[in-house]
């Protein structure tokens, strides 16, 4: 697959990348803007809602029969980035790709439409906050993180917030921010670059022109760090369990994890998971509902969480034994024979090319620019290097860099769980801040 960063003609940018694999095109196409501009929480959320209400074009019933007639166009928001997405058969790739930008630069909204559509944002706000496992993220995020921001800011952050938008909230986010200077499309396809940029140029660089005077605030993941000190919280939730997180600051970012050394992964995937060696003892022992590993990166620093949820009764033996699993992490090496399994299955992982897999790659791409600044290629001579780079004493490194002394630790208890239930945050650092 060959990729390019190609500059267009009102500042926007375009990227390319040539795909073999079918006759069929992914895009996503839209503006690097998003609620990290918004001035009320929910504005750019908001008016991603309102693209397939009507256009200057198209009415409402226009609109729905195009999205079964042409393409079934989708949107977003993030916090940099308010973007409309499709994958479509090339035979049709000229009729969506002005379907989209109908969608995208002559989207109307009026009152028919303004009030209803605030209370599916309420019931999709509800979602966020009620989901304890994406909770108790927030809260520990927010001890770790200066100003952090997470879906809930992005659908509107408060039932009165989002109330509160207006008609002309939305309006001058758009009229502001949908500039030439913002413009952004990704897309991967078996169509030439020629093509590809005529399409591009003809459907959304003519029609959005560049503005001189536009002033670009600092992307949210440029400005996000992550500077505090440890922390422990507890916060009381109507609930009949307790859910517990655990974040590691470590100073490197996601291209350093994801791109240049699989051994972090690996060890994420050995502690976590229906097949994880740590799941394993937890569940035999009858202790926990859920465990989950990840990681969390940002430009500059991660964090690598440990996530699981349990009775308050059983929160401090829980903890014992992940304490215990590290210790034993760092003290020996982990078998060759679980590494070569894990090996197998991402060379496995990497044969199973299904339609889905070119719209990832357009939005990873999309992701790299914007964070970046480039695009993250790997060859397959490269992967079966990181494959082979998960080696026992690689795993013990990473380890030993993780749970490392020097490093900070984030722990918030989310549930029925009283402050007895819960080791002093001294634990926390004794038994998992333990490498030198």
């Amino acid at each position: 697959m060959k990729n390019k960063i190609i500059k267009l003609k009102n500042g926007g940018t375009l990227i390319y990348s040539k795909s073999r694999l079918n006759k069929c095109t992914a895009v996503e196409v839209g503006f690097r803007v998003g609620a990290n501009n918004d001035k009320k929480m929910g504005t750019a959320h908001f008016l991603e809602h309102t693209l397939f209400k009507k256009t200057t074009n198209r009415n409402n019933t226009e609109v729905e029969r195009d999205r079964n007639k042409i393409a079934f166009l989708n949107a977003s928001t993030g916090m940099d980035y308010l973007i409309v997405k499709f994958f479509r058969t090339n035979k049709l790739i000229e009729k969506t790709m002005a379907f989209a930008s109908d969608i995208l630069i002559n989207s109307v909204l009026d009152d028919e439409y303004m009030e209803p559509e605030k209370g599916v944002i309420k019931e999709e706000l509800k979602m966020c906050i009620d989901d304890e496992s994406r909770d108790v993220y927030l809260k520990n995020y927010k001890q770790a993180i200066s100003n952090p921001k997470f879906s809930s800011d992005i659908v509107g952050q408060s039932e009165e917030n989002i109330e509160s938008i207006s008609f002309d909230d939305i309006k001058n986010f758009k009229k502001k921010h949908f500039v030439g200077n913002n413009f952004i499309c990704s897309v991967v396809t078996s169509l030439p670059l020629w093509k590809t940029k005529k399409l591009v140029n003809e459907n959304f660089v003519k029609k959005i022109p560049y503005n001189a005077d536009y002033k670009k605030k600092k992307s949210y993941y440029d400005a996000t760090t992550i500077d505090k000190k440890s922390a422990l919280g507890i916060v009381k939730k109507d609930q009949e369990k307790s859910s517990v997180l655990i974040s590691i600051k470590i100073d490197v970012n996601e291209m350093d994890i994801f791109a240049k050394n699989y051994n972090y992964t690996f060890l994420s995937r050995y502690l976590s998971g229906s097949q994880g060696e740590l799941f394993l003892k937890l569940r035999n022992s009858g202790l926990i509902y859920r465990l989950g590993t990840d990681i969390t990166s940002f430009k500059d620093c991660s964090l690598f969480n440990v996530a699981f949820e349990t009775s308050k009764e059983k929160i401090k033996p829980t903890l014992d034994i992940i304490a215990e699993e590290i210790k034993s992490i760092l003290t020996k090496n982990i078998s060759s024979e679980l590494i070569d399994e894990y090996r197998k299955n991402l060379e496995y992982y990497a044969d199973e090319k299904m339609p889905t897999r070119t719209s990832i790659v357009c939005h990873t791409h999309l992701m790299d620019f914007m964070c970046y600044g480039k695009l993250f290629k790997l060859t397959n001579k490269q992967k079966k290097a990181l494959r082979n780079g998960v080696t026992p004493e690689g795993v013990n490194n990473v380890a030993k860099f993780i749970f490392n002394k020097n490093n900070e630790i984030f722990v918030t208890v989310l549930g029925n769980a009283e402050e007895s239930d819960v080791p002093e945050l001294k634990y926390f650092k004794d038994k998992f801040l333990i490498a030198e």
